[in-house]
């Protein structure tokens, strides 16, 4: 990713996931406004290849994915990276699949229609708290 124009260049890494493509554009051009670096990707398969072969600050997935689902995305993409901060966002909420994200050991849990300030402060905050964990540690 180039600098902006001031030089400047966003250091926090962002991956979202997503099999609906304007989903994932639209979550990555509101966050690049925000100063992340962010990479989208349309699957689980592709989403973990990135997380095995670059370091991100935070990981934003959708929940139903053709191939691989995102707990599965989460299970495996925990062996590699067991420290990354997981958001999980799904158009199927229920009670029982938000217990199994956070049992899953995801940050937080969104349903769609997303509401972007929303996402914004859900993203500033894991990273904040992931910041301080490793403060801490």
């Amino acid at each position: 990713m180039p600098p902006f124009e001031n030089g400047y260049e966003p250091t926090m890494r962002i991956l979202v996931i997503d099999d609906d493509p304007e989903m994932g554009r639209l979550i990555k051009k509101f966050l690049s406004r925000e100063d992340y670096r962010v990479e989208t990707a349309l699957n689980g398969s592709d989403g973990l290849l990135l997380i095995q072969q670059k370091a991100f600050d935070l990981v934003i997935s959708d929940l139903k994915m053709p191939g691989m689902s995102g707990f599965e995305l989460i299970r495996k993409a925990r062996a590699v990276a067991p420290d990354t901060p997981f958001i999980l966002i799904t158009a199927f909420g229920h009670v029982k699949t938000y217990i199994d994200a956070m049992d899953a050991g995801v940050f937080e849990y969104i349903n769609k229609p997303i509401k972007l300030k929303d996402l914004r402060l859900i993203v500033r905050k894991a990273l904040e708290v992931d910041a301080l964990e490793c403060k801490i540690q």
